[in-house]
């Protein structure tokens, strides 16, 4: 079904643009139609980078220095990590687990179809922020930019700025290593304030779990509805392997109010079996709200879209850090050596040599992933 809907929207992509380009023959100002999706270019935007600068130089300063010592650190500590994985993969087999599952974030791949939405709520706010802090640290340093924008394409939103290339070009080596620097720390930054504001607004602990598939046999029980208790027994990650007894009945409390399941015969089997046997083949965990803001569905989603924004920007953080020659990563390890080395065929050597052992350690643990687990959906 997922495929069906995907394959829907690219087709409906597809028609719009032939009848706006072709039919319709419409154009828009400042908008760059494509088949699958839409590119906005404004110039006008760049004053509010410069309206950022002039409230904040100093502090702006400071903090493009800092992603730079931050940059390297995650970027040493990205190559680390999948060195690590890989290491465990090929000579100690016997401790893989979940832990080191690495995939690519494709939707209706690895990634299920229900995600898209909040997935589509963080990718806006990584990218956008991400491509803000480069505008913002360009103009700082008297870069111009030639315009600014925002993309989509088929279902993902971002952001860019386009700075002049020869003023890029001559700009030292450290101008160039802030800039480059800037988005990952602009993402590190968006996913620390988000972990704390999911500290501070949900309890670390749950209270219950949010049915998020069924088999379509169980009565009473629908997809979103959170279950908070099975016979008086609270549902939880530690109780969900814990077996329950029972002779009579099920009495499940859940969102929607109580559900009471007549038994054919006792019971004695783990908590998870007996939500398997009503027919939920898939669930989360329901962290409710400090303070009630709603229903437990609302604060199901907007957890979710903090889950997603925080995992989002942490990992562009650190990925976008590995020294790959499409990257900032390669930028900013490059813009630091050609300072010392002024060799052009050196530096090439050295962002190819990089980008091709990084791109090894990334696909050797995607294929270790695939290889152990197969497909991986979450």
């Amino acid at each position: 079904m997922e495929y069906v809907l995907l394959a829907a929207l690219a087709a409906g992509w597809i028609a719009a643009y032939l009848l706006i380009k072709y039919v319709f023959r419409i154009e828009f100002k400042g908008v760059k139609l494509y088949p699958l999706g839409f590119i906005v270019r404004s110039e006008r935007s760049v004053e509010i980078f410069d309206k950022a600068v002039a409230k904040a130089p100093s502090l702006i300063k400071v903090a493009s220095d800092l992603g730079i010592a931050l940059g390297f650190g995650m970027m040493a500590f990205a190559v680390y990590v999948l060195s690590k994985n890989l290491g465990t993969y090929l000579f100690a087999p016997s401790q893989v687990g979940p832990q080191n599952i690495v995939i690519p974030l494709v939707v209706g791949v690895t990634i299920r179809l229900e995600h898209l939405p909040y997935m589509l709520v963080a990718l806006g706010i990584v990218l956008v922020t991400h491509e803000g802090m480069h505008g913002v640290i360009a103009r700082l340093e008297g870069i111009k930019l030639k315009s600014t924008g925002l993309f989509l394409f088929y279902l993902f939103p971002g952001g860019f700025v386009e700075p002049d290339e020869e003023e890029l070009r001559r700009a030292s080596s450290r101008v160039k290593a802030r800039i480059a620097a800037g988005g990952s720390l602009a993402n590190l930054a968006v996913g620390i304030l988000v972990i704390l504001l999911m500290a501070g607004i949900f309890i670390p602990s749950e209270a219950g779990l949010v049915v998020l598939e069924t088999d379509g046999s169980v009565k009473g029980i629908e997809v979103n509805d959170v279950i908070y208790s099975v016979n008086g027994v609270p549902v939880n990650r530690n109780t969900l392997y814990q077996n329950i007894s029972a002779s009579d009945s099920l009495v499940i409390q859940t969102s929607r109010g109580t559900q009471t399941y007549k038994l054919k015969q006792p019971i004695n089997m783990p908590l998870a079996w007996i939500l398997r046997s009503l027919g939920i083949t898939r669930i989360d965990y329901y962290f409710p709200a400090r303070i009630r803001f709603g229903s437990p569905q609302t604060e199901y989603a907007v957890y979710r879209v903090f889950w997603w924004t925080q995992l989002i920007a942490v990992n562009v953080a650190v990925f976008n850090m590995l020294p790959i020659y499409f990257l900032d990563g390669n930028m900013l390890v490059i813009s630091l050596l050609e300072s010392k080395l002024k060799n052009e065929k050196a530096l090439s050597a050295i962002s190819y040599g990089l980008t091709a052992l990084c791109l090894f350690l990334i696909v050797a643990n995607m294929g270790f992933t695939f290889k152990t687990f197969g497909l991986v959906r979450i």
